[in-house]
C-alpha cells in the first residue's frame, strides 16, 4: 500500500468515527422527543376524542375534606383542595385502561390522581368501544393552584410501545375569579360515591 493510500484510509476511518459519535450524540435529544405523546386539547362538557379513546368531563366539585365508604374510618382533610371530577370514558377501537392521569396546573405543576391513602376512585376500569363508563377522579392540590388546570390523561401501552401514544388534556374553566371563589368556599366534606 503506498503512502497515499495509507492516508487517504486514515482521513476516512477519521471522518466516518467522527461522523458516527456525532450521530450517537443526537440519539438521546431524538429518542426524548419522539417519545412525546400526541396530545388533543378540549374543554369541559365536550367530548375529547384521539385514535385510542374518548373523554367528557362533566363537573368538577371542590372540597376541604372527603369521607369515602371503602374501609377507612373518618374524614380525610385536604392540606390544600380536593378537586373531585367526574367524567365518562369510551375506548375507540380496542379495550381502553388509563395510564396515567393528572392534574397539571397554569405554571405547569402536576399532581397525581389518587394520592391520598383510603381515598379510593374508579379510573382504573377497563373502558370498551362504542361503550360509555363514568369514573370519578380526585386530585389533592394547594389552594393557589386552581386557576388554569387542566386535567390530562394518558393511554396504557400495549404489547408494543408506540412512540404515538395518545394523551387528552381537558382544561376545567377555572379563571382566576373562580379559583379565588372556590379556594375561598369549597364545600366543607364530600362524599365520594354520593353523586358519581
Amino acid at each position: 500500500m503506498t503512502a497515499a493510500r495509507a492516508l487517504a484510509s486514515a482521513v476516512t476511518a477519521a471522518a466516518l468515527c467522527a461522523a458516527a459519535m456525532w450521530l450517537w450524540s443526537r440519539q438521546p435529544d431524538l429518542e426524548a422527543n419522539s417519545m412525546n405523546p400526541l396530545r388533543t386539547y378540549g374543554r369541559i362538557g365536550a367530548v375529547v376524542t384521539n385514535d385510542a379513546f374518548s373523554v367528557r368531563i362533566d363537573r368538577y366539585d371542590v372540597a376541604a375534606s372527603i369521607t369515602t365508604t371503602s374501609l377507612s374510618n373518618g374524614a380525610h382533610v385536604a392540606d390544600g383542595l380536593f378537586v373531585v371530577v367526574h367524567f365518562h370514558a369510551r375506548a375507540e377501537r380496542r379495550p381502553y385502561k388509563m395510564k396515567y392521569v393528572r392534574l397539571e396546573t397554569r405554571d405547569g405543576r402536576t399532581y397525581n390522581e389518587g394520592g391520598r391513602v383510603g381515598v379510593l376512585t374508579r379510573a382504573d376500569g377497563t373502558y370498551q368501544p362504542m361503550l360509555w363508563g363514568s369514573g370519578t377522579l380526585v386530585f389533592e392540590v394547594p389552594e393557589d393552584r386552581l386557576a388554569g388546570a387542566s386535567v390530562v390523561i394518558g393511554q396504557t401501552y400495549g404489547p408494543a410501545v408506540s412512540d404515538l401514544t395518545a394523551e387528552s388534556v381537558i382544561d376545567l374553566g377555572i379563571d382566576d375569579a373562580k379559583a379565588a371563589r372556590l379556594s375561598t368556599r369549597p364545600a366543607a366534606n364530600y362524599h365520594l360515591g354520593d353523586r358519581s
